[in-house]
């Protein structure tokens, strides 16, 4: 039974340490949490060393125990005790970024920059990805201006969100932002919201037609192929799926647009321009089987209004 709880209590304690403790429902494999967690959930920091000592009492090789009672210590202030623990942790092969970094933030509690900051540039050469840590938590605001530690703030954002620094996934910046779309005889046709998600991997689109259509889009980039890709759903049960990249400054795309009510599929083709006064044109077409042309499906100039 304590191995089971240990696994269970290993996988929550990465999530909560790396990535906070909202992170902790995710990791929960039942609604009942066994008492160490709950303690530490509740930050009840004396009740969590006792509970992970008991741990350690039936199995002597838990690695990530020892994690737990040197974050509780941390806690308390008992930051040499603290020191003491992450040792002990670093023994049973605890992951050595979580060690570092809380190491770190023992040495600010006992005045030690330096030493925390060369425990941080530890934490980030194994591969540290805490970035919420290092962003939010009040232990390093002291050491935020610190040029080494913008330098490990910055691998560290590159490491968890790596389509920040990939210059062709910004190759469709020019389209997030806030839209009204008209027409070529200036007719409003609705309104659409652009936005950058998942770090940068990802551009959504939310389309509202001012006659009550809508629809989203998900636009991302496929190093593999070097290609983009969007994939189009609408409110009338259309379907759209693209893939293209920049040819002589326009976004080309070619692919396929799917009616779901009527068991349809065409091959369909856009283009985005922007245009020397910032606004940015799409032009959609689908091909017409029967007259065998390519027939306008949208045409809409979009103004930014925010």
């Amino acid at each position: 039974m304590y191995r089971t709880m240990i696994e269970r209590r290993s996988w929550q304690f990465v999530c909560i340490l790396l990535f906070g403790r909202s992170a902790m429902v995710a990791a929960q494999e039942s609604p009942i949490a066994d008492p160490g967690s709950l303690a530490f959930e509740q930050e009840r920091w004396e009740d969590v060393i006792v509970e992970y000592r008991a741990i350690l009492a039936a199995s002597p090789e838990d690695r990530l125990s020892w994690l737990r009672i040197a974050q509780a210590e941390r806690e308390l202030g008992r930051h040499d005790a603290a020191l003491a623990t992450l040792e002990r942790a670093r023994l049973a092969s605890a992951p050595e970024a979580m060690i570092e970094v809380e190491r770190a933030r023992n040495l600010l509690a006992l005045g030690n920059g330096d030493e925390a900051l060369a425990a941080l540039e530890a934490a980030d050469h194994v591969g540290l990805r805490a970035l919420t840590l290092l962003e939010e938590a009040p232990d390093f605001a002291a050491l935020r201006e610190e040029r080494r530690f913008r330098a490990i703030q910055r691998n560290v954002r590159a490491r968890v969100f790596p389509c920040e620094g990939m210059r062709d996934a910004q190759a469709f910046d020019f389209w997030v932002g806030r839209w009204e779309v008209r027409g070529p005889d200036g007719t409003l046709l609705g309104h659409d919201t652009i936005t950058k998600r998942d770090g940068g991997c990802t551009i959504h689109e939310a389309w509202e037609g001012v006659a009550g259509s809508s629809g989203t889009s998900l636009l991302f980039y496929l190093p593999s192929r070097e290609q983009w890709r969007q994939v189009w759903v609408g409110s009338g049960a259309t379907l759209i799926d693209m893939t293209g990249g920049v040819i002589d400054g326009e976004m080309h795309f070619e692919g396929t647009v799917e009616y779901a009510d009527q068991n349809r599929v065409l091959a369909f083709r856009g283009t985005w321009t922007v245009a020397t006064d910032g606004r940015v044109r799409q032009r959609m077409e689908e091909f017409d089987l029967a007259n065998q042309s390519w027939r306008l499906w949208f045409d809409g100039f979009f103004r930014r209004v925010e």
